[in-house]
């Protein structure tokens, strides 16, 4: 459900731009409101899930982000579509954070990548059809593709029928908590396991929200089948996140993730260069393989670095990072491509993804990235 708060628009954004009048530079705003209000309450949710639980945040945060995504497609205007994009990011804010921590909380270190892989799977097995879909319904009406946000509320209602809540030790004082999350985020590593996400959030959004313009104009391919290499990348990303879990047993998750780095901005370059729809989707699907692997393994090393009474506020530190990139990418690349073109901002996101790759060798080679010990007060149970 939460993977359609972004995915569900990337390939609709050409026919809600020429409905609503949005210019090319303004097109990544629908993305933008929906990703800041996270930047800012990440921290909040976080906090709440440590200290008060982890359902009341899931309910709430399911219920508003169905209700505000349904009533985009009753609104006809850019200021409304982006307010209630804003309200629709509260609700996000509480929810993608907390996945992450349940599922650290249910499994134990051995089983939590396989996991977190089996989480990914799901989210890219929606990307087999949503964007698809989208565009389809996008042809009939811009509003239609959003109404399928409504699905958010029964499952809101359900998780408070069902969910139980998890049993933990919780910290009395706030202050205390709050200096430990503090603490533990300013380890070189966990900057490192924070810049993970923002950089592999910065360059996907900034790549995913022009890769349905580049293919219109420069390819001539139209937005419904556009969807389809948003379906080619889900599928290289399942097939690496299956086996995520061992492949992590055979080889070190960090060494992993910066291999797969280098290989989205190679990716990335090569989609810049791309003549025809085939070189596109064959760019896309081992973008797709490369983000199967980063994934599943910079969540399992982010709910690993601190104990599972400091694991929402450690998950939502992360968040700000990765909401804070989600953020600025369309603006960032909205200027590059209004300043240059399209194919320029995919080599400059190229570039980018590979100087992280490099700076993030030489800290491994430097052994800058070795894992503190930690001490789970609530170890997970073997599911």
């Amino acid at each position: 459900m939460m993977i359609m708060g972004a995915s569900l628009v990337y390939p609709v954004l050409p026919v809600v731009a020429n409905s609503l009048g949005i210019s090319i530079g303004q097109i990544g705003l629908v993305l933008t409101a929906f990703t800041v209000p996270a930047v800012f309450l990440a921290p909040v949710g976080g906090t709440l899930m440590d200290l008060r639980g982890r359902k009341l945040v899931l309910v709430a945060g399911l219920l508003l982000y169905g209700a505000a995504g349904t009533a985009i497609a009753f609104v006809d205007s850019l200021p409304w579509l982006l307010a209630l994009r804003a309200i629709q990011g509260v609700g996000y804010a509480g929810i993608m954070p907390l996945v992450v921590v349940l599922i650290g909380d249910t499994f134990s270190r051995e089983q939590e990548t396989t996991a977190q892989g089996v989480k990914v799977v799901l989210d890219r097995a929606t990307l087999l059809v949503l964007p698809a879909a989208a565009g389809v319904l996008a042809g009939i009406a811009w509003q239609a593709p959003f109404l399928l946000y409504a699905a958010a509320i029964p499952l809101g209602l359900a998780a408070a029928r069902y969910l139980p809540e998890q049993p933990m030790e919780r910290h009395a004082h706030a202050p205390s908590y709050f200096r430990e999350v503090f603490l533990a985020s300013l380890r070189v590593r966990s900057m490192t396991i924070f810049s993970m996400s923002s950089m592999r959030f910065f360059i996907e959004t900034s790549f995913f929200v022009y890769l349905p313009l580049f293919a219109l104009n420069n390819l001539d391919v139209a937005v419904n089948r556009g969807g389809l290499l948003f379906t080619v990348f889900a599928i290289g990303s399942i097939v690496t996140a299956t086996t995520v879990g061992s492949i992590t047993r055979r080889f070190d998750r960090i060494p992993l993730v910066i291999a797969a780095f280098l290989a989205q901005g190679l990716c990335l370059l090569a989609s810049s260069m791309a003549g025809s729809i085939w070189v596109l989707g064959v760019a896309m699907l081992a973008f797709g393989l490369a983000n199967g692997v980063i994934s599943p393994a910079q969540k399992s090393l982010l709910t690993q670095s601190v104990p599972g009474q400091l694991r929402g506020g450690f998950v939502a530190a992360d968040r700000i990072a990765q909401n804070t990139a989600k953020s600025i990418a369309p603006v960032v690349a909205g200027a590059v491509v209004v300043l240059t073109s399209i194919e320029t901002m995919f080599q400059a996101m190229g570039a980018f993804a590979i100087g992280w790759a490099l700076v993030a060798a030489c800290l491994e080679l430097r052994g800058l990235l070795r894992p503190a010990d930690v001490q789970a007060t609530n170890p997970a149970t073997d599911l």
